[in-house]
């Protein structure tokens, strides 16, 4: 797909008058720095549909580190936005405690308008994400599951979806989960060796300018239908990735690593690629002290299937569409 082939902008839905002025609570979106708290305000507009204001940042080591021309929103920060919005709406209206993990098991994504994404690049760039809750299971009063489904909202513009499916574990819930399913208790992010596990792909090749934000080493292209194979590196001193000690690999790491394989199978220049869909299941915890195999497949057209693969099992599965960005213009003949 190129950004030509988008269909005509669709009209957003009318959100709630909503705030930029601060941050919201940085437990209400499970981040320990305040820098990576992105959503500034939300409202509820009816039984089961909420509004979330939330501010891009303007210099971010991660969020604004990328080589895409002309310069979009970030993916990944736009996955951010929408995971930040809905844990918002679960603590806030679907009582949800905050002492509560949540667990990603589906998530899918799609931004239909790229040029609702356009970085403004002299203001803050501002959206909402409209939030609707379905398919709430309940015991008792304890949320147990719920589907959120999410529509990015740029100056009225309805610039793409996403849904996310999750589960919600008490603390000692979580606790006796982890340890059974692993047989012992995991390590934290904290306790593990900040040293790169191999060599990482070069920053340009996947749309990033800091290798610091590269999370794959070792890439392979070894033929017999698989685009590339890589080992996941994604290090665990990132103050994104890791804004907080962590016992297994968190998902939003899982899908960048994703979005750089597929830029990078894709074989183009990576500042004319821009990730503007994914879908990812996720079945088990990537954990931390196991290599990571990362193996991509053409998923046909402009789409790639990225396995991640871990101690002979198949953790997660995503699928990532990459679009054509319009070429830059040429320069004047002065040269400008």
């Amino acid at each position: 797909m190129t950004i030509a082939e988008q269909e005509r902008p669709e009209t957003a839905p009318a959100a709630a008058e909503l705030a930029y002025q601060r941050s919201m609570d940085r437990v209400l979106v499970h981040r320990r720095a305040l820098m990576e708290v992105f959503v500034t305000d939300a409202a509820r507009l009816g039984e089961e549909t909420f509004a979330v204001a939330v501010q891009a940042p303007r210099a971010h080591s991660y969020y604004n580190d990328h080589t895409q021309r002309p310069e979009l929103l970030d993916p990944l920060f736009l996955l951010e936005a929408a995971r930040q919005a809905v844990t918002v709406v679960a603590h806030q209206w679907l009582g949800v405690s905050y002492d509560t993990s949540f667990l990603i098991s589906d998530w899918t994504t799609e931004f239909t308008d790229l040029r609702a994404l356009r970085a403004r690049g002299d203001a803050p760039d501002e959206l909402v994400v409209e939030v609707t809750a379905r398919d709430l299971k309940r015991r008792g009063s304890r949320l147990l599951a719920a589907t959120l489904e999410c529509v990015f909202a740029v100056d009225g513009r309805r610039a793409g979806t996403s849904t996310i499916v999750a589960g919600y574990l008490s603390r000692d819930g979580y606790g006796a989960h982890r340890a059974k399913s692993r047989g012992d208790v995991p390590p934290l992010s904290s306790d593990m060796p900040a040293a790169r596990a191999g060599t990482p792909v070069q920053p340009a090749l996947v749309g990033r300018e800091r290798s610091a934000n590269v999370v794959l080493v070792d890439v392979e292209h070894p033929g017999d239908g698989l685009a590339l194979r890589a080992v996941l590196d994604v290090p665990v001193r990132h103050p994104a990735m890791y804004d907080h000690p962590l016992d297994h690999v968190p998902a939003m790491a899982l899908m960048e690593a994703a979005r750089q394989a597929a830029v990078l199978a894709s074989g183009a220049p990576a500042q004319r690629r821009y990730a503007y869909a994914f879908g990812a299941t996720f079945r088990r915890f990537v954990e931390l002290d196991s290599p990571v195999t990362v193996s991509v497949t053409s998923a046909g057209g402009d789409g790639f299937t990225v396995d991640f693969l871990q101690d002979g099992a198949s953790l997660c599965t995503a699928t990532v569409g990459v679009a054509e960005l319009p070429a830059p213009p040429a320069p004047d003949a002065d040269g400008r």
